[in-house]
Order: C-alpha cells, then sequence, then structure tokens
C-alpha cells in the first residue's frame, strides 16, 4: 500500500469514529448561532447574515473534507417589556458536511429563537436564553465503497459484493438550548460567559434500523465559553476568548486571542489577525496540542472577513505534507445600533 492510500485509509477511521461527534470550525465565534442558540438576535442591529465555509485535507485526499454553515436571524423589541430594553430573536441555520471520499454527507436545518433580557435600568447587563430545532440528514454513496469479495485476485476491485446494505440515507429530529450572560463594563469593553448542550435527545444517528441493532446515539455535546473585550488606547483592542467542547469521551479547549487595529473611525475599517491554540482529548489520550490557528481579518463598515489556518500539531502532521485545514467567513450585519447585548465576533 502506497503513502497516499495509507493517509486515506487513516483519515477513513477517523471519518468513522467521529460520526457520533459534531464538525467544528476553528472560527467558533463568525458561527455564533451553531455556537450557542441563546446568541439568535444577541447583536447591535436588526439584522444579520453569515456564512462559513471549511476546507481540511486538500491535497492529501483527491476529496477533502468539506464543511459549510449559513445563517440568517432577526432581533426584535419584545412589545410588552418595560422601559429596560428587552429583545427577542428568531433565525435560520444551515448546516452541511461532506467525507469526499466516501461520498458521506450530513445536512441539517434548524429554526433557533432566543430572548435578551436586560437586568439593569443602564442596559448593560443582558441574560440570554436560547433554543434550537432541526432536521437532519444523513447519506451515503455505496458505490464508494469496496470490500475484500470484489478483489479480482489479480489488481481490481471489480467483483459484485455479497455484502447487504441498509437504506443509504435516513433523518432525524434535533433540539438543543443554551444561555449567556454579558455586561458592558465601559463603552468598549465587555465581558461575557455562556454556555449550551445540543442534542439533548441524543437521537439515534445509524443507518441501521432499531430492530436491526442500529442503536448508535450522537452524544450530547457541552459547550462552555467565555470572552472580553480589551481596549488598548484609542484605535486598538485585544479579544481573548476560551471555549471548551466535551462530547462523549471527546474533549477539545481552544484559547487565544484575536487582536482589532481600527483603521479609519468614520468608516469603521478594521484589521484582525490572532492566533489560537488548539488541544483535544479522546478515551485513549490525555489532553494535547492538537493544532495552531491563524487568523486575518478585516472588517468595513457592517461586513467582517475573515481567513483562517489550522497548522496541525497531532498524529496527522507527519502524513498530510503541511497540506492543513483553512476557514473562511463572511457575515454582514444590517440597520445598525447601539445596546448592550453583547454576541462573540472578530
Amino acid at each position: 500500500m502506497n503513502l497516499k492510500n495509507l493517509i486515506i485509509v487513516f483519515l477513513l477511521v477517523i471519518s468513522y469514529c467521529i460520526q457520533a461527534q459534531d464538525r467544528h470550525f476553528s472560527q467558533f465565534y463568525s458561527a455564533p448561532i451553531y455556537l450557542n442558540p441563546a446568541l439568535t438576535g444577541a447583536y447591535e442591529g436588526k439584522f444579520r447574515l453569515g456564512l462559513n465555509y471549511r476546507d481540511q485535507w486538500r491535497g492529501t485526499l483527491d476529496n477533502p473534507f468539506i464543511t459549510n454553515s449559513g445563517f440568517v436571524d432577526l432581533r426584535m423589541k419584545l412589545p410588552l417589556s418595560s422601559s429596560n430594553q428587552d429583545y427577542a430573536g428568531i433565525g435560520v441555520l444551515f448546516f452541511a458536511d461532506k467525507v469526499g471520499a466516501v461520498d458521506f454527507n450530513t445536512n441539517n436545518l434548524s429554526i433557533v429563537g432566543a430572548i435578551h433580557k436586560s437586568l439593569d435600568n443602564r442596559n448593560s447587563q443582558y441574560l440570554s436564553v436560547g433554543a434550537q430545532f432541526g432536521l437532519s440528514s444523513r447519506n451515503m454513496n455505496y458505490e464508494k465503497l469496496t470490500f475484500a469479495d470484489q478483489f479480482n485476485g489479480i489488481d481490481l476491485y471489480s467483483l459484485n459484493t455479497n455484502e447487504v446494505f441498509p437504506e443509504n440515507n435516513f433523518s432525524f429530529a434535533d433540539l438543543s438550548t443554551g444561555l449567556q450572560y454579558s455586561v458592558r463594563l465601559r463603552k468598549n469593553f465587555t465581558v461575557y460567559v455562556g454556555g449550551a448542550v445540543h442534542h439533548l435527545l441524543e437521537p439515534l444517528v445509524s443507518f441501521y434500523k432499531a430492530e436491526d441493532g442500529g442503536d448508535s446515539r450522537l452524544p450530547r455535546k457541552y459547550t462552555v465559553y467565555g470572552g472580553t473585550e480589551i481596549p488598548v488606547g484609542s484605535f486598538l483592542s485585544v479579544i481573548p476568548r476560551l471555549i471548551l467542547l466535551k462530547q462523549g469521551a471527546h474533549m477539545e479547549v481552544t484559547a487565544g486571542s484575536n487582536v482589532r487595529m481600527l483603521l479609519n473611525d468614520y468608516s469603521n475599517m478594521a484589521l484582525h489577525f490572532g492566533a489560537w491554540l488548539r488541544n483535544t482529548k479522546d478515551i485513549d489520550s490525555v489532553l494535547n496540542p492538537d493544532a495552531v490557528v491563524l487568523l486575518a481579518g478585516f472588517e468595513f463598515s457592517r461586513v467582517l472577513l475573515g481567513f483562517s489556518y489550522d497548522l496541525n500539531l497531532g498524529s496527522l502532521s507527519r502524513f498530510n505534507s503541511g497540506r492543513q485545514a483553512f476557514e473562511f467567513s463572511i457575515g454582514y450585519l444590517g440597520e445598525h445600533e447601539e445596546d448592550g447585548i453583547v454576541c462573540p465576533k472578530f
């Protein structure tokens, strides 16, 4: 077996093992609704749009792992709220993930909503609570698979197989919830902490029916995160963040900071750059460094563009010949307002 085939087998084994886990974005803060449904409508504006794209192992595999996500959410003032500025948010989230080598696809469409309750008369503190309901589908192209009984004895897997397959697609419902507390200590100094629980019902995610032994469930995913924005002078701010993800036997801890450099106050033009360290563990390991994530971004008016690149430090780094993973994100905030709800962004 040559090196490239060895890499493919190795990655497919990993892909199979993580079917019971969620895909993730290194730029988790640019996919806020995916991070926590409580962040629906948690921003200074009336509507928001966002797109995320992740490409992994391109060049190493003929068909890389590709993840896409898009969302739109609206914010509106609650009609029966008191003098405090209480808001509600509602939105739609789409998520698609593809393992190209075996044509294994996961798609999700969710409706999300949140309530943002002001906790003081100055509207400097908010408690946000949200929920997400979605429908997911998974499918696989069996023609991409080969088995031992297909080997013709010479050089090809050209014979018919006697394997019996289940239906190659299925769907399931999913439910998640979350909350966040945010406080604005000064005009440009904010702090927030939040958490979410995804897959509350731990849905079945097997291609086989339950009566046929398909009892594989998607474990609950627990997310805890926090961050702040610290102004350093009039044109520079530091934005440190920490996030912890726990799903089944697997854990991921990512910590780092972005820096925002204001170039033009009138047009809100700014540069962003940062670095993050991602640490992971599974059932057979302790928490170890997995990747360094480098970010560059550009902000103009109400548009945010971001590009990040993962430098792998784990066991796969010796196989991929320097070809890692990159992400691209774009967000747009419509009809900017000056209120106290805080949402992670660049």
